[in-house]
């Protein structure tokens, strides 16, 4: 994916003096939200933070370029960030902004190299919003510079950037038709990608940490609504199954529900034996 520039934080700090986890900690200090390059002779890749938290990251390796994304590319960068020869930069972006194109990073080849001098962009973004389509277009020169990227969400236009040769990205929904206009009349290629994926988000963090009681100031919230919830769901428990006259037939629902759910919200899973309630 071509991805932005924001607004230069660092620029071309050495690996071989930075402390990248320091420089990490004073990140999440700041409630920083942006983009980390890091660059090595033959590796490269982005880490996205939003808000402090690393959400999301891409990494490219070897001679070859493969391409990796996720947990496993952030700890491949952090690991490279301790060797001598590679550089850092940093660049600020909005936490909508970094959340877009980080959630944008699993996706798949939809159309590759199509040319304006025989696809119209403009029907192609009509038949994009029929299918209701999900993903983004990168938009390059005849010549294969980048011009920007178009994102989609459900078919509709959700987001936009241009990348001018010097200066940051420039950001802009409402400039989305002057582009397209731009782009099929200067003459442009472009490749279409369906997203397949979602952010590392950080609440799947918080979950985990409320899980192993780990997260501060929010435990003993924790422990006084647990006993209220449990009478809840014992009343409704008892309701449910008097009305009815089919003892346990609460408990089916509920595990029903939560079955349904615990894609979206694992801790929820009741098969998994980690919780209960009252008189079952």
């Amino acid at each position: 994916m071509i991805f932005p520039r924001g607004e230069v934080l660092h620029r071309s700090l050495s690996t071989a003096f930075t402390d990248f986890p320091a420089l990490l900690s004073t990140l999440k200090t700041g409630d920083f939200s942006g983009i980390i390059e890091i660059e090595f002779p033959e590796n490269k890749g982005v880490i996205f933070v939003d808000s402090g938290e690393i959400i999301n990251g891409e990494a490219r390796i070897g001679a070859d370029s493969k391409r990796i994304i996720g947990q496993e590319a952030i700890q491949t960068l952090m690991t490279l960030s301790n060797q001598k020869d590679g550089v850092i930069n940093i660049y600020r972006l909005s936490p909508e902004r970094v959340a877009i194109v980080a959630s944008n990073l699993q996706h798949e080849v939809l159309f590759e190299g199509l040319s304006t001098d025989f696809t119209r962009l403009d029907r192609l973004l009509l038949k994009l919003r029929e299918d209701k389509h999900n993903g983004f277009i990168e938009v390059l020169t005849k010549e294969h510079q980048a011009m920007g990227v178009l994102f989609l969400e459900g078919g509709e236009p959700v987001e936009m950037f241009t990348t001018p040769e010097s200066g940051p990205s420039v950001f802009g929904r409402k400039s989305i038709p002057i582009f397209v206009e731009n782009a099929i009349k200067q003459g442009a290629i472009f490749d279409v990608y369906r997203s397949q994926g979602k952010i590392l988000k950080k609440e799947i963090k918080e979950v985990k940490e409320v899980k192993e009681k780990k997260v501060p100031g929010r435990s003993g919230e924790l422990k006084e609504l647990i006993p209220i919830l449990q009478e809840i769901l014992s009343k409704a428990g008892k309701l449910v199954d008097g009305a009815s006259r089919k003892k346990g037939l609460f408990n089916k629902i509920f595990k029903e529900s939560l079955v349904e759910r615990s894609e979206e919200f694992t801790f929820l899973d009741p098969f998994a034996g980690e919780f209960d309630y009252r008189e079952g």
